[in-house]
């Protein structure tokens, strides 16, 4: 699949999710603004690494993925997850929990039991960090036979796109079941189906990385 193709696909997805989003309405108390307001990042994030893609800027979107994950994991933990007091942390920037203790609590829930997010975690962290705070794995990729210039394989950069997509689909999805609209949540679930050709499970795990490459 080349690149452009790609780009095209995400921002038709998009488009798609911001007409169909746009407007709808939520509860207004802490836990939904709070949840609400992360998984609104996960999408601004998804639109930059596409616009950051079309333009080849490929070192800034890979940075974007960790990112991405992360205000996806925040925003269903505040929402399915956390008690009123650690909302109340939150709100006075004290909250004290690591990140696999996050997943964890999610991955009580019905909906999250089967681990996806912990297999991305250990899958991934490590080279999503790496990206991040421009670590070997990114400066690597900066490195010609003759030349510094950016260097990433057509997979890899695919694979920052579909990750973006994928946890847009999945924020979507927790936007829906925020505002209690089944029809709205099982219309994006289909889109997200069309997206990754009926393999759910790619749209979590293939995506986000392969683990440990150089």
């Amino acid at each position: 699949m080349k690149v452009e193709t790609e780009i095209q696909k995400s921002e038709e997805l998009i488009q798609w999710l911001d007409k169909n989003i746009y407007g709808v309405e939520i509860k207004s108390n802490d836990r939904f603004r709070i949840a609400a307001g992360s998984l609104d990042m996960v999408l601004e994030h998804q639109k930059a690494i596409v616009l950051l893609t079309s333009h080849c800027l490929y070192g800034s979107a890979a940075a974007l993925v960790r990112l991405i994950f992360e205000s996806y994991v925040r925003g269903v933990w505040f929402y399915y997850s956390a008690s009123d007091e650690e909302l109340h942390e939150f709100k006075n920037d004290r909250l004290d929990k690591k990140f696999n203790e996050l997943i964890k609590d999610i991955e009580k829930h019905e909906a999250f039991s089967e681990g996806i997010l912990s297999d991305v975690k250990k899958l991934s962290w490590k080279v999503m960090n790496s990206f991040t705070h421009g670590g070997f794995y990114q400066v690597v990729r900066r490195n010609k036979e003759i030349e510094i210039a950016p260097n990433y394989s057509d997979e890899e950069i695919i694979d920052a796109l579909e990750s973006a997509n994928s946890f847009a689909i999945l924020t979507a999805i927790a936007i829906a079941d925020m505002a209690n609209n089944v029809t709205l949540a099982n219309s994006i679930y289909e889109r997200g189906m069309e997206l990754f050709k009926k393999n759910p499970r790619k749209a979590i795990k293939s995506a986000v990385g392969k683990g440990d490459q150089v």
